[in-house]
């Protein structure tokens, strides 16, 4: 069941979504997540999980 399971990460700063990544665990979205946050520790971070449908048609 994992595998149809896709972990976003969304980027925000200044109350708007600035960009979208998927990522296919949910460790690789928050190592990415904490990667971004030190190089850039003012944009706000959201990340979570969704069944691979919504994603691909």
């Amino acid at each position: 069941m994992t595998d149809m399971t896709v972990w976003k990460c969304e980027q925000w700063f200044g109350g708007h979504m600035q960009e979208q990544k998927v990522f296919r665990s949910e460790e690789a979205a928050r190592d990415f997540a904490r990667r971004l946050t030190e190089a850039a520790p003012d944009l706000m971070l959201k990340i979570e999980a969704m069944p691979i449908q919504h994603v691909w048609n």
